[in-house]
């Protein structure tokens, strides 16, 4: 981390998917500045330097669509190292907060455990939050084209996310469907033209 340099951040972008590691500058003005995604420049997060009092990360979250705010002392900047961020609303991993170093070296170890788990795949490694990011999107775009229909004709649904699936639910009837996202290779059953299978919920009735 250089000296000109408050700490470092790395966030997935909620368009691409991607993650870059970028540094937060101490000399940022007194406004919000953008932090934009250095592959499609979609805007990450809005950062702000509170004078002599810390950082404040405000972020986004794809899943739920809510803003969430990360404040950090000067005091906790200098001892942090390295730390997840996550959505408070729905715990989806944002993105890493710490030193540069360490955060590269946490995006490389996962993508050299990658790669020793699928050695034929090449370059084509893609980590679980963007591999549900681009998910999640694409289900998004799906519903919004009146592309998925649930068995009692409704068009309308809602989306969460959970132990790398997505969770689809009727608005209108309350049946459910569960998408896999774990893997790059679920992002193929993503397109036009699927037929996800609803489950209705379970009731229980007392005794």
């Amino acid at each position: 981390m250089l000296l000109d340099t408050l700490c470092s951040v790395a966030l997935y972008c909620q368009r691409c998917g991607q993650i870059h590691v970028q540094d937060v500058p101490y000399f940022s003005g007194q406004g919000e500045l953008p932090l934009l995604c250095g592959n499609c420049s979609q805007e990450l997060a809005l950062i702000r330097l509170l004078p002599q009092k810390g950082l404040q990360l405000r972020i986004p979250c794809g899943v739920c669509d809510t803003w969430n705010t990360f404040s950090y002392t000067l005091r906790q900047l200098k001892l942090l190292r390295f730390e997840k961020i996550y959505c408070r609303e729905d715990h989806f991993e944002l993105g890493y907060v710490g030193v540069w170093q360490a955060i590269a070296e946490f995006l490389d170890f996962n993508a050299a455990e990658y790669d020793a788990l699928h050695p034929g795949d090449g370059d084509n490694f893609m980590g679980r939050q963007q591999v549900l990011l681009e998910a999640v999107n694409r289900v998004h775009d799906l519903v919004e084209r009146g592309a998925l229909i649930c068995n009692c004709g409704s068009h309308d649904f809602t989306a969460s996310v959970a132990d790398g699936e997505i969770i689809l639910e009727c608005v209108h009837c309350g049946g459910y469907s569960l998408l896999p996202a774990a893997e790059a290779e679920d992002l193929k059953q993503l397109v036009p033209g699927m037929e996800p299978v609803f489950r209705m919920p379970e009731i229980i009735l007392g005794e």
